[in-house]
């Protein structure tokens, strides 16, 4: 008997030792500063090696969301390791009704401190599809815009343009957006923008 009491009060002075490191461990925090929406061309480049240059009779419109967003890492370390962001976008259809698309992208690797951008994509296609519009998408077809932070699958940090609450739980999600690698975009403004989980 009092071997087995040995025992459990050895048990929780292990308990306890351990429970602080764990606590210290800590959950990161977020804070979306803002949400940008604009339009932007497809970008040109310019090929070297005597490649020969061909005219582009129609530049085409990509819709780019950008959110600008701050951490506090709760470690010594300072670093976030991941956050993953889901997008939300309502636009309105050919035909009037809101379509909702959705898309996810993992951020890695992100410092406390820093000023920190997150971005994603619709391409004209998908904006044409939606809206009947191939050409000539106007920024008045966006009745909003949300983003939803996550880390480890829960969520930390929300923020939306236009709508209330949280308006995008009552529509049905499509795909349709893309992370910023996976577009021509990819190669631009590499170093403003929040390291990408490889494969997302």
């Amino acid at each position: 008997m009092k071997s087995g009491i040995q025992f459990a009060v050895a048990l929780i002075g292990v308990f306890l030792m351990i429970s602080p490191a764990v606590a210290q461990k800590g959950q990161p925090a977020v804070k979306v500063k803002r949400i940008e929406v604009e339009l932007q061309p497809t970008p040109v480049f310019e090929a070297a090696g005597g490649v020969k240059t061909k005219k582009i009779p129609q530049q085409k419109t990509w819709l780019e969301v950008e959110v600008e967003f701050e951490v506090k890492a709760g470690n010594k370390e300072g670093v976030v390791d991941n956050l993953q962001f889901r997008y939300y976008i309502a636009v309105k259809g050919e035909d009037g009704n809101t379509r909702l698309l959705m898309g996810d992208v993992t951020h890695v690797n992100m410092l406390e401190g820093d000023k920190l951008y997150s971005a994603i994509y619709v391409s004209p296609t998908t904006l044409g599809k939606l809206t009947g519009k191939y050409r000539g998408f106007q920024k008045s077809a966006i009745n909003a815009v949300a983003v939803e932070i996550s880390y480890n699958g829960r969520v930390i940090g929300v923020d939306s343009t236009g709508g209330k609450g949280r308006w995008w739980e009552s529509l049905s999600a499509e795909q349709g957006i893309l992370s910023k690698e996976k577009t021509p975009f990819g190669l631009l403004w590499i170093d403003r923008y929040a390291d990408v989980k490889e494969g997302r």
